[in-house]
């Protein structure tokens, strides 16, 4: 015959002998008196008064209330940390800042296009006698192709041979380059967009939106924000502002896109930085 299997203890139940030295919990409850009579009783069948009884209750139930309040106030004293009041105000910026800190900061996340030749980029053979001031400013207006590279910092706008990029913290041209040249170095992956999305959605809280519907309310609204709309010939304009000279946009005098209010209103705000979706500012 088999010996049995020994038995063991389950697992996870103490074994005797880690018991050992310890007091049953049951020894540790104490037995009730059903007999005994309940203090306020056995003191109100002694004689004593019903309303002393619970005006010594009501005095000691107070006690204990403002004992415990005390207690609880210690310890949050004791768990208070040291606090440092920061102040936070907000200073002047610092000239030439772009953007700041301050929600109340009224100037412009955009600002008007800026062209320093002595701090533009180009390539060897690629000098400002070939390309102009006029040109550059067309190649971020009106482009053919745009294209984000350097992790967003910056935008590639391309138009006809030549490709102009444009720092987007500030809106400053950075580098204008042969088209062919700046192809060849365009990485394989990189954000195209859509030249006549750049305005980006309308701020308006409701359905709808604030691009001018037709060509009448275009002018009209850039006429508003201070822009003049100049014509020559059967073709082709120009939008200008007397704040920024130097800078225009093309107005087209028969415009075939449907998009027109919405490409007008992009172009305007990358060259301008300004966004005539917005009621013009108080002078």
């Amino acid at each position: 015959m088999a010996d049995s299997p020994r038995e063991t203890p389950r697992p996870g139940v103490p074994s005797p002998a880690a018991l050992a030295g310890r007091t049953r919990t049951a020894r540790k409850v104490r037995q009730v008196d059903y007999g005994a009579l309940p203090e306020l009783a056995r003191r109100r069948a002694a004689g004593e008064d019903l309303a002393d009884l619970l005006a010594e209750a009501e005095k000691r139930r107070e006690e204990q209330h403002e004992a415990q309040s005390a207690a609880t106030a210690a310890r949050e004293k004791a768990n208070e940390g040291e606090s440092l009041d920061i102040d936070r105000g907000f200073g002047a910026p610092p000239a030439g800042t772009v953007v700041t800190l301050n929600p109340t900061d009224p100037r412009p996340f955009t600002r008007p296009l800026t062209v320093h030749e002595d701090e533009v980029r180009t390539v060897s053979g690629a000098s400002f006698a070939r390309i102009t001031h006029d040109i550059i400013v067309l190649t971020v207006a009106d482009p053919e192709d745009a294209w984000t590279s350097d992790n967003g910092t910056s935008d590639h706008f391309q138009r006809g041979a030549w490709t102009v990029q444009v720092r987007r913290a500030d809106n400053h041209v950075i580098g204008a380059f042969p088209t062919a040249y700046a192809l060849s170095v365009r990485p394989e992956e990189v954000d195209s967009f859509d030249p006549a999305d750049f305005a980006g959605p309308s701020n308006r809280k409701k359905k709808g939106t604030r691009h001018p519907g037709d060509r009448a309310a275009l002018k009209r609204r850039l006429e508003e924000h201070g822009f003049v709309v100049t014509t020559s010939g059967a073709t082709h304009g120009k939008i200008t502002h007397p704040d920024f000279p130097g800078l225009f946009t093309p107005w087209a005098s028969t415009p075939s896109d449907r998009r027109h209010p919405q490409l007008v209103t992009a172009q305007v705000k990358r060259v301008f930085g300004i966004d005539i979706r917005e009621a013009p500012s108080e002078p």
